[in-house]
């Protein structure tokens, strides 16, 4: 049988008790929100262990990395003191092999090993490697015809380094033959490029040396390893040899500890590790763990073979002190919630009681000022949790006629920020204009002194007389000097604009230029109390207009920078040099005019009309240029006025 549903004018008693529908509505708002909050307070908690624990393996991989790349800096500083023997023993190799016209076959070997290693404390091997990589000729029987590529690392250093002309070292290194043998190499490219002259040393004592000062980091490595949830570290080079005095927890093994690493996985993860120089991590739930896999890249440091010095790191970290803080994270917040409910209960239950008195009155307050005015205020009730209630929403009221001046604030705002963004979209138009301006002339530019390296390279491959050949190639020279300048013009010019304006003292920017310029010509200025608010290649213009003095002032050897002050400020730049002819005072700005790249003086006027600064030059030929530089009044500032 259905509930009857009480009708317009049954008794009072036929409806649910208003405190009994309070308090339900209560209990089931504290619920909501124990729940809401216990479920936020736990997943956050879980989530900041967790984070915890990432960032500790983040730290110890961070750590670990740093460690090996100190402690391989340490390794071959301390292997550094006995490169000045090998490059000391290099001159007669290079001086040998260019008294042979260059033609290794004619150089007796032996007998130049014999004189190289005169008064050498140890053994010293000579090799000549070409530009295949392979070992052509040595006095090392065993390395003859040795081809480097299969090290593709080490073969990459030797192919960049036989176009260079300086010398270069390894730190002692373990032979890949024989573990037991250690070798300190010397490396030089002959002056023609064709090969590379190597001297190794092998002195049983000096390689003792290196091995006692390796084993001295030790203490270090193993201290900086220190850290939590770490339970096992091992460091393998490229031939997979355990590196000893890396591992942490000696008295167990990779395998043991983790369960899951034999010889054959052990081996298939440091070949792809290897192979892709990429570290990761993944999990191993059979002992609750994290294994980190982290390569690390020695090819930064200075010795030539530093690519293949590189190692894999195998990081064991543990979970167990984790899960455990989880275990207790979730009893601990069971009890709270349980507390919580009961403590909710039992306040709904008061609410209940003391607000429903006077709520009828204050809703007919709160309907009043819903419908007519905001300034009604909310009568008193007598009671202390109802009056706070009142004074509440009073305040609320005031609040939101706040709000509405607010709104009004914050339209007015929104009207100049609009204004503000239409102003900077003028501005990227302008900035994309630039830039397509900019590709086309360079492009245009570039090619047209690419076709005439190509027409030089060209005829030098056709000349008869091997005399002209420096001809060509002098002006080969500068067609590349010519496309460098127009690229580096490229970079500067996209950075217009990119840092947006800053105060910049004028009188520093000068200082700096005259250290830059020393010797080449004397800056004169007395403006280290002016600052202009400019972009950051403000520096440029000053830059490119020294450089401009002393390239085609002639005569010039002095400059004066001055300022002077009026309806806006004048930056006064003179030197003493031929000056500019007044046909050619307006086409100096342009692109593609003058005897240089044609840019720069473009460039200084772009740079400076970014910044709503112009640029004249009204000197008198003959005496020297004068640019006027006129700056905004709001755009550069006294010091000694503030």
């Amino acid at each position: 049988m259905s509930e009857k549903k009480p009708v317009s004018g049954s008794k009072p008693d036929d409806y649910p008790s208003y405190r009994t529908r309070l308090f339900l509505v209560i209990t089931l708002i504290f619920f909501i929100f124990i729940v809401l909050i216990s479920s936020t307070l736990y997943i956050f908690s879980i989530h900041q262990v967790s984070n915890e624990f990432i960032d500790s393996q983040l730290q110890a991989e961070k750590t670990f990395i740093s460690s090996v790349i100190l402690t391989e800096y340490g390794i071959e500083n301390f292997d550094a003191q006995f490169d000045f023997l090998l490059q000391d023993r290099m001159i007669p190799f290079l001086e040998a092999y260019q008294k042979n016209r260059n033609d290794p076959s004619s150089i007796d070997l032996i007998s130049l090993k014999k004189n190289i290693s005169s008064g050498v404390p140890g053994e010293i091997e000579l090799f000549m490697i070409n530009k295949n990589g392979i070992v052509e000729f040595t006095t090392y029987a065993r390395d003859l015809n040795l081809d480097f590529k299969k090290y593709p690392d080490f073969y990459t250093s030797l192919s960049q380094f036989i176009n260079g002309t300086e010398f270069k070292s390894d730190r002692w290194i373990r032979d890949y033959n024989d573990s037991k043998l250690y070798w300190k190499y010397g490396y030089y490219p002959t002056d023609d490029h064709e090969y590379i002259l190597e001297l190794g040393l092998r002195n049983d004592k000096y390689s003792k040396m290196h091995k006692t000062m390796v084993s001295s980091l030790k203490d270090i490595t193993e201290e900086a390893m220190n850290i939590p949830n770490i339970v096992h570290v091992e460091v393998y080079d490229k031939a997979y040899r355990k590196q000893t005095y890396w591992i942490q927890n000696k008295s167990q093994t990779l395998s043991s500890v983790t369960g899951i690493f034999d010889n054959e996985s052990l081996h298939t993860i440091l070949n792809q590790t290897f192979e892709s120089k990429k570290s990761f991590f993944f999990n191993n739930p059979k002992k609750n763990q994290v294994i980190s896999i982290q390569y690390i890249n020695l090819s930064t440091v200075r010795s030539l073979s530093g690519s293949e010095l590189s190692v894999v790191g195998i990081l064991v970290l543990s979970k167990e002190k984790i899960e455990t803080v989880i275990f207790y994270y979730q009893i601990g917040f069971i009890v709270i919630t349980i507390i919580s409910l009961i403590l909710g209960l039992l306040i709904a239950q008061y609410l209940s009681i003391y607000i429903s008195r006077p709520i009828t009155m204050m809703t007919e307050d709160i309907g009043i000022i819903a419908s007519s005015s905001l300034s009604h205020p909310i009568r008193a009730t007598g009671l202390r949790e109802t009056e706070m209630l009142r004074q509440s929403i009073n305040q609320m009221v005031a609040s939101i006629n706040e709000y509405i001046s607010e709104i009004e604030t914050q339209k007015t705002t929104l009207e100049s920020e609009l204004r503000l963004r239409e102003k900077v979209e003028k501005s990227l138009a302008k900035a994309n204009k630039r830039l397509t301006q900019l590709s086309q002339i360079t492009r245009h530019d570039v090619l047209n002194q690419v076709t005439s390296l190509q027409l030089y390279l060209g005829l030098i491959s056709e000349l008869e007389d091997i005399s002209e050949i420096p001809v060509y190639t002098e002006k080969a020279s500068r067609v590349l000097k010519r496309i460098s300048m127009l690229l580096a013009f490229t970079y500067d010019y996209e950075k217009i604009g990119e840092d947006g304006s800053v105060w910049q003292n004028i009188g520093e920017i000068l200082d700096q230029s005259q250290s830059e310029f020393a010797g080449k010509i004397t800056i004169i200025h007395s403006l280290n109390d002016l600052d202009v608010k400019a972009d950051r290649l403000i520096k440029k213009v000053f830059y490119n207009l020294i450089d401009n003095s002393i390239r085609h002032g002639i005569t010039a050897d002095t400059i004066i920078v001055s300022f002077e002050e009026g309806e806006s400020g004048h930056l006064i730049y003179q030197d003493n040099g031929i000056g500019i002819p007044d046909n050619e005072k307006e086409k100096i700005f342009c692109r593609g005019y003058g005897k240089g790249t044609g840019i720069g003086m473009a460039f200084i006027k772009e740079v400076l009309e970014y910044n709503d600064i112009r640029i004249v030059e009204n000197g008198a030929h003959g005496q020297g240029v004068r640019f006027e530089i006129i700056i905004p009044k709001e755009n550069y500032r006294i010091l000694s006025n503030l």
